[in-house]
């Protein structure tokens, strides 16, 4: 990635250039030696530039990850009630991007499609992950295949410290485990989800070690301190830090002190915890945010933040606002979530970036920031967004996105959405005047609904079968959800 190295040496020119003149004014003062100094001064300013000539220290790379987290939930996306002071700081110092998705509406595969650049329907990993009594699926088969090559395997071998803090969820098993996945060094959990007072979590990790449960402090907490060491410890190299919340997904357990201020603000319990917890997040990210300025390290890090997929309600009590269905659907509240990008000095801040980009862009992107080439091997879904972010490009990144989980799917064409429901209903709406996906257009635009469909279906027919499937159980829950109805039922204030 060239035009980052190009501006920072043409600062550091200029910077360096005027100290420089400075220095000869003093000294031409005192020897009155004039004719010298705009020689002297031409000379430091060709030097100045050889030196450039070398890369530029390469930027570190943060992913900030929150778990079930609501599109209406956060300072940024206009909530009044829920406090998220360091996440707004965020989109203040970078771009917020209105039309930011996933991969998939689900926690497992979300994080598959993020961390490899690619479709995960590509290689077989299209829904959460199967439970361990599931007979059909083999254990060495319950998790992100390894076929896979993770933006951690990328980095790594490029020469990156690379660490991961929080939640996995790509696999239980030892072979999937993320120090075999690219990940120098792990912190967290396994599993999708786990208590978060001290005492009570007995699966975290360090390294494939287990960490004793008292020793831990609120899980948030202890997330955003481990991230914290991480920083410090790899402060003068290029890291890449991948830090996972699994706040504020269930089980709802506040801090005490929060919850006793939020509850009078909520009608419910349930949505008093959960804006508590969204806020120990917000603490957590502005931890690891004012480390970065404190060693210096905030103008070379590109920082990146997402929700893994739509608020799950009515389980945490989060809010999708204005969008329809939630967590599990193809609809816009399934996979439309919160999306931020901040790389101070070189991307511009205070930015809203309406067109559609996707989680499937991290990988490409971060390996651009780092000056490392795609692998060849394989085909990439995402696409790197900083020439459009600073303007070298006026394309948009995406024309199309597709989702598909097992019986759910849809697919995104500019302002026009197919969904196709569980029931193999299609749905047909324009996102530009309807965000809310409340008037099905299919009857009216035929010609679209069928163009879409199409696209839909061949895109479908490039991928193999799903290597497992949701139960029985899981698909009822999910099809209640695309009855707008029942989800606004469970919306809590």
């Amino acid at each position: 990635m060239t035009f980052n190295w190009y501006n920072f040496c043409q600062k550091q020119l200029i910077a360096k250039a005027e100290t420089v003149n400075i220095r000869l004014e003093l000294r031409s003062h005192h020897t009155h030696n004039y004719i010298l100094r705009p020689f002297l001064l031409i000379l430091t300013i060709v030097l100045t530039s050889l030196s450039c000539s070398s890369p530029a220290p390469r930027p570190n790379l943060i992913i900030l990850f929150s778990d079930d987290a609501g599109y209406a939930d956060f300072g940024f996306q206009g909530s009044t009630l829920i406090r998220t002071p360091h996440l707004d700081d965020l989109a203040e110092s970078g771009i917020r991007f209105s039309s930011g998705y996933v991969t998939a509406s689900v926690c497992s595969p979300s994080r598959a499609g993020m961390l490899t650049g690619r479709y995960q329907q590509r290689f077989g990993h299209e829904l959460n992950l199967p439970g361990l009594r599931d007979p059909n699926v083999p254990d060495s088969a319950r998790g992100l295949p390894l076929s896979e090559r993770t933006i951690a395997d990328l980095l790594s071998e490029a020469g990156y410290a690379t660490g991961l803090v929080g939640k996995w969820h790509l696999g239980l098993e030892d072979h999937f485990h993320p120090t075999r996945r690219g990940f120098d060094e792990f912190f967290g959990m396994r599993k999708g989800s786990g208590p978060y007072f001290t005492g009570r979590n007995s699966t975290i990790e360090n390294g494939m070690t287990l960490v004793d449960p008292d020793s831990l402090d609120y899980l948030t907490d202890e997330f955003g301190d481990q991230a914290v060491d991480f920083i410090a410890r790899h402060r003068k190299e290029p890291f890449f830090l991948f830090l996972s919340f699994n706040a504020p997904h269930t089980p709802m357990q506040a801090h005490p002190e929060y919850l006793e201020e939020d509850q009078g603000r909520f009608r419910t319990t349930v949505r008093a915890k959960y804006a508590s917890m969204t806020r120990s997040l917000d603490d957590n990210i502005g931890k690891v945010m004012a480390t970065l300025e404190a060693f210096g390290l905030a103008e070379n890090t590109l920082v990146f933040f997402a929700n893994d997929n739509g608020g799950a309600m009515p389980f945490n009590g989060s809010l999708n606002a204005p969008l329809r269905g939630a967590k599990g659907t193809a609809l816009e509240g399934g996979n439309r979530v919160a999306f931020l990008m901040s790389w101070k000095d070189t991307l511009p801040a205070g930015t809203v970036v309406d067109e559609m980009v996707s989680t499937l862009d991290v990988l490409p992107t971060f390996l651009a920031a780092a000056g490392v080439d795609l692998p060849g091997d394989r085909d990439y879904d995402g696409v790197n967004l900083l020439p459009f972010l600073t303007d070298e490009s006026a394309a948009v990144p995406h024309d199309t996105l597709f989702w598909k989980m097992q019986w759910g799917a849809a697919v995104r064409a500019g302002d026009w959405k197919l969904v196709r429901t569980p029931l193999q209903e299609h749905w047909l709406f324009n996102l530009a005047d309807d965000i809310s996906e409340s008037n099905d257009l299919s009857g009216d635009q035929p010609e679209i609904l069928a163009t879409l469909r199409q696209s839909l279906e061949a895109w479908e027919s490039t991928h193999p079968d799903p290597i497992w499937v949701i139960n029985l159980a899981w698909h009822a829950r999910t099809l209640e959800r695309y009855d707008q109805d029942v989800v606004d039922g469970y919306v809590r204030r």
